[in-house]
């Protein structure tokens, strides 16, 4: 079995800790059987959501045959 470093969130860590003790398994025993099912899952049997996409007209914010003025507002800090 290969050997990694992970970083987890405390509270995760804990209840991973607590879990494998009750189970009799190892840390790495415990994760590797969880994460598997994901892994081969690979969002397959997730449902599909629509995608929510908003577009709004867009509009030039100063005059653009003003040259000055197009460059004025390139440049404003």
């Amino acid at each position: 079995m290969a050997r990694t470093t992970v970083d987890l969130d405390a509270s995760i860590l804990k209840e991973l800790k607590r879990r494998s003790a009750s189970e009799g398994k190892t840390l790495g025993r415990l994760i590797s059987e969880l994460v598997a099912p994901a892994l081969k899952d690979n969002g397959a049997n997730r449902p599909e959501e629509p995608l929510d996409w908003a577009a709004q007209p867009m509009k030039a914010r100063v005059p653009l045959e003003d040259k000055d003025a197009v460059y004025a507002a390139l440049h404003a800090q």
